[in-house]
């Protein structure tokens, strides 16, 4: 068994409080820092590579996703400040927590804040920054990195109570120490401070359903088939789910497709169990001659932009995640050599009979 790769190598779990939060974070960053590379009276000459012109290169890096040649600018720019920069080890921690180096995005932190001196706004940025990356490392169990993250959250908040973010972050990290009345009243506190921002609906979802800090729910997404059909997240609720994310441009993905087809046999009879083609081609008319040619008559859509494949952190293909009748991904598989075909499989028949207990004690 083999994969096909894209961008840097390996596969990651989805982490619902990590990735996608941060280049939330990461991008109110880049857009409201540029104060930090401005040094009056300097002035470069033209082609002249400054302290300045470096942090700038690597901001523009950062907000084009090239995170490696990101982190080497902000390196660049903090030897030129004999590596006493806290604002290049905060650019540093950006560039880390995007390509989900989570350690050194706190040790690149304690360094922001070793340098910060009295810059409130990079410490509590960096605290903030911290704290998430203390989650991402974090089981879902471990509770001694929760109480971690936790008090760099309530550090940050003693720095700076009213930015909303800390209290978001330090409430999903109530809610994962099972300390829910605390967790809901900082989401709460959230929702009073920034009532229409980014993770408003996130804080709503988990004041009302607590379990989404502790259970891997699948990031929300929606999408029009090829055939026509508009499919949400909330629309595949009491359904077990399977998402291919494959293209016909990567040999293993078309060497798997029997073993789909042969599943979609065995189990679309079974209601509730349903299969989801999201492909990464470019070519619009390949891709539809090929599901067609190869009878892949479950729902299938082209993710052009890369969407609902960046939601799902997939970096290697074929990759298949199977979703339980409340959305929470249950098993997550790249490749599919024979035995990973019996695992995916006997996981699919597992959450089938969840769903069939359910129904007859209902």
């Amino acid at each position: 068994m083999y994969t096909a790769r894209i961008g840097r190598a390996g596969t990651r779990p989805i982490r619902l409080f990590g990735t996608i939060l941060v280049m939330t974070f990461l991008a109110l960053l880049t857009a409201g820092n540029s104060r930090w590379t401005e040094a009056p009276g300097v002035r470069a000459q033209e082609g002249e590579v400054t302290y300045e012109s470096e942090v700038q290169k690597g901001r523009d890096l950062l907000l084009r996703r090239r995170y490696e040649d990101a982190l080497k600018s902000f390196k660049r720019a903090n030897d030129m400040r004999e590596k006493k920069s806290a604002e290049c080890y905060l650019l540093m921690a950006q560039a880390y927590q995007a390509l989900e180096a989570y350690k050194n995005v706190v040790t690149s932190c304690e360094k922001a804040l070793e340098f910060a001196g009295n810059d409130l706004q990079i410490q509590v940025q960096a605290l903030n920054l911290k704290g998430i990356s203390l989650q991402s490392l974090a089981d879902i169990k471990d509770q001694k990195k929760h109480q971690e993250a936790e008090a760099v959250f309530r550090q940050g908040l003693a720095l700076n109570s009213e930015l909303p973010l800390l209290h978001y972050n330090l409430g999903v990290t109530l809610l994962r120490e099972l300390r829910d009345p605390e967790g809901i009243a900082e989401l709460k506190k959230y929702l009073e401070l920034d009532a229409d921002g980014s993770k408003a609906e996130s804080a709503q979802k988990l004041i009302d359903n607590p379990r989404r800090a502790r259970e891997p729910y699948a990031p929300d997404f929606s999408f029009t088939t090829s055939g026509g059909e508009y499919i949400s997240l909330e629309d595949l609720q009491g359904k077990v789910v399977l998402l291919d994310f494959w293209g016909t441009w990567c040999p293993p993905c078309v060497a798997s497709v029997p073993a789909l087809r042969d599943l979609y046999k065995k189990f679309s009879k079974q209601a509730p169990f349903l299969i989801i083609g999201v492909s990464s081609d470019s070519d619009e008319d390949k891709w539809r001659g090929f599901t067609t040619e190869h009878q892949m008559v479950w729902p299938q859509y082209l993710d052009r932009d890369r969407r609902v494949q960046r939601l799902f952190g997939v970096r290697a293909f074929p990759t298949y995640v199977l979703l339980d009748h409340e959305g929470i991904v249950r098993f997550r598989v790249t490749g599919l050599s024979f035995d990973r075909e019996a695992a995916l499989s006997d996981a699919i028949k597992k959450q089938i009979k969840i769903v069939a207990k359910n129904a007859s004690t209902d």
